[in-house]
């Protein structure tokens, strides 16, 4: 990581944490938001890491540990090598939790509609170097679909939903029903499995979707949020959910609750007793060196040592960062190269999961949104898949490119100057080749298999020469 971001990131956790809660807490830092975009900072819910997000108080919650104490609980009962489906996932606050859980037998599949929040979702799993979570930029309904999402409640992406009618703020999205996707089956195998659904009213739809799952006997239990004023807009209430879940066999099990907005926790009926759960910190499945002890832990200071080190962060620290660190350069061509890699490896996970024939893309068009120009790739060669990512820098952008001969070969592009050399470099790292180099201020990473740093350098070296305008 960085030195500046480590920095920020110390002094994020100070105030996130040791502070006590008072009213404002979030409004002081309004002012630092693009100074605090992305910084790691820890969830109370696991040992893992989010990047910060100010502005967004799905976010917040989760970060401050007041985001569904009913799904947290469920989420402390899984144990090594169960799998969670998280459905409506967001930045990730359960799926992370989850995944740090179940141990790297284990497996977690998160849906995330929303595309600006499922990059989050994506970073946050590259910031926790998970390897055992599949993401998926879709919803799950009962039918597999074009289906459209309001994404106008600025400020609280949990509340982003599913609409009918055309509306200002929206995006196309696509609903899947796993009836249509029977080697995600496949995936889970026999592992035991908890879902997990905060749709905002969907619920009943996403139960539907995931009828194939449910059958499953070893589906052990589901965490869904009930709300009859967001069922009743897609013509369902909470009788209709409990008696869906009922009929495959499962019971709600913190009945008596009296009100409007609550969790309903289903265990399946006569389901064998489990053995308590192992602790987490056994079975934290990282392909990465674990965070430094500084930035996860300090000290059990006193009340007034707290304040006065958050007081000193407000008033002065976040300057000092901002202005007066200059980041070390091989910092951040390593930081370059870890995001080149972790999309690489998202990369991956779809291509197994693919059942249709890639499409091919013009290069031109797919990086004129993102501002990033991308290489006139030499002949025979063409995109057959495109994913944007959030950075430290922006925006960046994985492609896969192939000539329909050699193995596909990943592209990373960001716009970040200064973190790759002019002339191409090869590395190895973690079974994978990288050749990467910097063209004015953008950055260019190819990456593949160990065994063919020679044939990825003089690929790197003809791209190189020719990057479009």
């Amino acid at each position: 990581m960085p030195y500046k971001k480590l920095v920020r990131s110390w002094f994020l956790n100070l105030y996130v944490h040791k502070l006590p809660r008072f009213r404002g807490k979030w409004r002081l830092l309004s002012p630092f938001a693009a100074l605090l975009d992305g910084a790691p900072v820890r969830s109370s819910y696991g040992d893992v890491r989010l990047g910060f997000d100010v502005r967004d108080r799905t976010h917040l919650l989760g970060v401050s540990g007041k985001y569904g104490k009913r799904v947290a609980g469920e989420v402390e009962s899984l144990q090594p090598g169960d799998c969670f489906i998280d459905v409506g996932a967001n930045c990730g606050i359960f799926t992370l939790f989850a995944a740090e859980r179940v141990g790297p037998d284990g497996l977690v599949v998160a849906f995330e509609p929303c595309f600006t929040t499922f990059a989050k979702l994506v970073r946050n799993i590259g910031l926790n170097a998970f390897a055992n979570v599949l993401p998926f930029n879709m919803a799950v309904a009962a039918l597999t679909r074009p289906d459209l999402l309001d994404s106008s409640a600025k400020g609280h992406s949990g509340r982003f939903s599913i609409v009918a009618e055309p509306i200002e703020a929206g995006e196309r999205i696509m609903s899947l029903s796993i009836a249509d996707f029977p080697g995600l089956l496949k995936l889970i195998g026999d592992r035991p499995i908890m879902v997990k659904i905060d749709v905002e009213g969907f619920e009943y739809a996403a139960l539907q979707g995931l009828e194939p799952i449910l059958a499953l006997p070893q589906t052990r239990g589901a965490v869904v949020e009930i709300d009859d004023r967001n069922l009743i807009r897609y013509g369902a209430d909470a009788k209709a959910v409990f008696g869906l879940l009922e009929r495959h066999g499962f019971a709600q099990t913190n009945r008596g609750e009296n009100s409007v907005h609550f969790d309903a926790v289903f265990h399946r009926r006569n389901a064998p007793l489990r053995p308590p759960a192992a602790p987490a910190a056994a079975r934290r499945p990282r392909s990465s060196a674990p965070v430094p002890a500084s930035l996860m832990r300090t000290p059990r200071w006193t009340y007034l040592s707290r304040i006065a080190a958050a007081m000193l962060v407000l008033t002065g620290g976040w300057f000092v960062v901002g202005k007066g660190l200059v980041a070390d350069s091989r910092r951040a061509e390593e930081s370059f190269i870890q995001e080149a890699l972790q999309s690489h490896q998202v990369a991956e996970m779809r291509a197994q999961l693919r059942r249709s024939p890639p499409t091919v893309y013009n290069a031109g068009e797919v990086g004129s949104s993102a501002r990033i120009a991308l290489p006139i790739l030499p002949r025979g060669w063409h995109i057959t898949e495109v994913q944007l990512f959030p950075s430290d820098s922006g925006p960046s952008m994985q492609m896969t490119i192939t000539n329909g001969i050699s193995r596909p070969i990943s592209l990373f592009a960001v716009r970040d100057d200064h973190v790759a050399p002019v002339q191409p470099a090869v590395l190895t790292r973690a079974g994978k080749t990288v050749a990467y180099w910097q063209e004015g201020d953008l950055a260019y990473a190819l990456i593949s298999k160990k065994e063919l740093p020679a044939e990825l350098d003089r690929l790197a070296e003809d791209i190189a020469d020719n990057i479009s305008s």
